[in-house]
């Protein structure tokens, strides 16, 4: 057997060179203890640079720089540095390099497979702090903390992440939890680690215990001795264990919806809370239409049922009345406005198609490919009805031999429509066409919004709809909104928020192929579109991206764009994708990359039958695989809807961008005469409106 090296050179060995702080693709979320959301850092370089810095806004600068190189140059450049970076520079290359390897499985599989006995060495000859400097006697702080890493993750396989609540207050966000992570920590480390995530002194926490058996049981941490019981603790009671903080004085106020006279929940006030304007962060998280301007939000509090407005002189009377025992109540109150707010509307030509100027198509092939994008979603959404919400197996044992829009098995679920139907993906589609065809190819959010509704509770009565079937509940839950009826995007919002700013589900991407028909040369009113139909209900920015990536794609298909070669049609999806990246608003743009370029065998690795199958990215990577590697539509929808989870959705995407890529010569003749006719005479009369609009007829 061949003795392990002495050392191991991540800069200068390709195996190992995941490791730097520089490679990419590797980025990782980590809790901003400021607003207890967490963040998005693209690098581990992007995460230390932006340790150097107090002022959030010259962090957010480096955590928002295109690469790390730029990262690093943000950082030595901007100023000024914090005081104590000399101190804590070490600790955040900690910190940077453990969130990194927690993040990525197969990063920390690169580290462990360095053996014990090799010394780590990161050959930086210009760099003697974190690097071998030039004479290889440098610090070689970055080698030294990966071989620290090493010895962690052999010692811990689970990250022990622990929901952090208030003593009489509960969550510190009841929206969203905030963790502290007490992996491989000791007893007497806890008080610090639970301040740090707090933004508090750690001689304000006075008493720390630990609630699990669903809060039956409470452990005081005073009870635990050493580091080795601690971990096995949390470990044995990880399904819910919490750690609950207490502080030296105690203030608890009553937040209260004063518009809808309801309960919100209480607050901290005097430790956690300190400042006014943070007082208001903590009602708007629990209602979050007070972030929104054109609502009047109004502030007041109530001291013994005495009531005043809310300002900067009203919180050392509010934190000594609650210290004192007195009822304390903070008010947030909104107005709905009396009109639809507007939304702005980019300039556009007029919609009618210029052959040559707009598009490289013929007249016939363009119109074939818009037909086809839309036929297309329809039959991809009625033949993966057959496998909605079943497993992968389930739907192996219900069609050993064959799927189609006609041959669904009857059960409580699909027996709701007719055999060969579509469901609401596609009935909203056709929504979203007819709100782009009223404005002459650019989306008006209120047209739509009005069409959502009146589909919710009519659905399309010409084809005997009673109501809207199959809706989601995203969708229905922002329909029903107080303020959706005014200001659709705004009910978004709030839904998102009130979620704890976690869904991305993938109603707004099931709809958004017709995002790309109105004005499709001209990508601004594309983006547009694609925008406003996420956002109309669905808030999420992982939503909007993956409808803008649709869209550009569809529109760049009906441009002329060459797809002949998977190498030309990833290029085109590469790149809309870092377009849509902008749309992510400093988010994981490494997750919707790997959605959009997906492996010819890397169908089954999209997990679309389990885990959160109603997640937007999964449909936008099912129907890059199509897109990607599929010239046979029949055996795309097949391949995706065999996969089940929410194959309707799955499937509606994959058809509409393989229908547009094929055309709709090239869709299966046999399954478009498996719709219902009825159906069928009235989707191609919005098809011919369409076609009227873009000068097609």
């Amino acid at each position: 057997m061949a003795a392990a090296p002495s050392s191991v050179d991540i800069l200068a060995d390709g195996r190992f060179s995941c490791l730097q702080n520089f490679a990419q693709g590797y980025g990782f979320w980590v809790l901003d203890t400021a607003t207890h959301l967490r963040k998005w850092w693209p690098s581990a370089e992007h995460y230390f640079q932006a340790g150097k810095f107090s002022d959030p806004e010259l962090q957010e600068q480096v955590r928002r720089a295109p690469e790390p190189g730029i990262a690093k140059h943000l950082g030595r450049t901007l100023g000024p540095l914090r005081a104590d970076w000399d101190d804590v520079k070490a600790s955040r290359l900690r910190r940077a390099l453990r969130e990194k390897l927690w993040a990525h499985l197969e990063l920390r599989n690169v580290l462990l497979s360095i053996p014990d006995g090799s010394r780590i060495l990161y050959g930086n000859t210009v760099d003697s702090f974190f690097g071998t400097g030039p004479d290889g006697g440098g610090l070689n702080v970055m080698g030294a903390e990966l071989e620290n890493s090493r010895e962690f993750f052999q010692r811990y396989s689970q990250r022990l992440e622990v929901p952090v609540l208030i003593a009489e207050v509960g969550d510190v966000f009841e929206s969203r939890s905030t963790c502290v992570d007490l992996t491989g920590a000791r007893p007497d480390e806890v008080p610090e680690l639970l301040a740090e995530v707090l933004g508090l002194p750690q001689e304000s926490i006075t008493d720390v215990a630990f609630l699990y058996d669903d809060g039956f049981e409470r452990m005081n941490l005073s009870e635990v001795e050493f580091a080795e019981s601690l971990q096995a603790f949390l470990v044995s009671n990880a399904r819910d264990c919490q750690i609950e903080a207490r502080f030296s004085e105690m203030g608890v106020v009553t937040l209260w919806n004063a518009t809808d006279d309801s309960y919100l929940g209480r607050a901290e006030v005097g430790t956690l809370i300190r400042t006014t304007p943070e007082l208001k962060r903590r009602l708007e998280s629990l209602m979050p239409i007070l972030q929104h301007e054109s609502f009047r939000p109004d502030f007041s509090y109530s001291l013994d049922g005495a009531a005043s407005k809310l300002d900067e002189a009203s919180m050392p009377k509010i934190c000594q009345a609650a210290r004192d025992g007195v009822d304390v109540l903070i008010y947030g109150h909104y107005e709905v406005p009396d009109l639809p707010l507007a939304r702005a509307v980019p300039a556009a030509d007029p919609p009618t198609v210029r052959l040559g100027v707009h598009t490289d198509l013929a007249a016939a092939e363009l119109r074939d490919k818009i037909q086809g994008l839309l036929w297309g979603c329809a039959l991809g959404d009625a033949v993966g009805l057959s496998t909605e919400f079943m497993d992968k197996a389930e739907a192996a044992r219900s069609y050993p031999t064959q799927l189609s829009p006609a041959s669904r098995v009857e059960d409580k679920h699909r027996k709701r429509w007719a055999q060969g139907d579509w469901t609401d993906d596609t009935d909203q589609m056709v929504i979203l066409l007819d709100a782009i065809v009223a404005g002459s190819g650019v989306l008006q959010e209120a047209t739509f919004a009005k069409g959502l509704k009146a589909w919710l509770h009519s659905g399309f009565p010409e084809l005997g709809d009673s109501s809207g079937l199959g809706i989601g509940q995203t969708v229905k839950s922002v329909l029903e909104h107080t303020a959706f009826d005014v200001a659709p995007s705004v009910a978004a919002d709030v839904v998102w928020r009130e979620t704890g700013c976690s869904l991305a589900a993938n109603g707004a991407i099931m709809r958004c192929a017709a995002a790309a028909l109105g004005c499709f040369w001209d990508e601004a009113v594309v983006r547009h579109n694609a925008v406003v139909s996420a956002t109309v209900t669905h808030a999420d920015p992982r939503c909007v991206a993956s409808c803008v990536c649709i869209a550009l794609i569809l529109a760049r298909l009906l441009a002329g764009h060459s797809t002949a070669t998977l190498a030309q049609r990833r290029q085109l999806v590469l790149s809309v994708a870092l377009q849509a990246s902008e749309h992510l608003d400093g988010g994981d743009v490494d997750e919707l990359l790997r959605y959009v370029d997906v492996a010819v065998d890397g169908l089954s690795a999209l997990e679309l039958g389990s885990g959160g199958i109603g997640y937007t990215y999964k449909p936008l990577g099912a129907a890059s695989w199509s897109f990607l590697h599929v010239d046979d539509f029949k055996m795309a929808i097949q391949a995706v809807s065999m996969e089940a989870g929410d194959a309707d959705s799955n499937a509606a995407v994959a058809g509409a961008l393989l229908g547009a890529r094929l055309g709709y010569q090239n869709l299966p003749q046999d399954w478009l005469k498996e719709l219902p006719a009825a159906q069928v005479s009235w989707f191609s009369q919005k098809i011919a409106a369409c076609l009227v609009m873009l000068g097609l007829d």
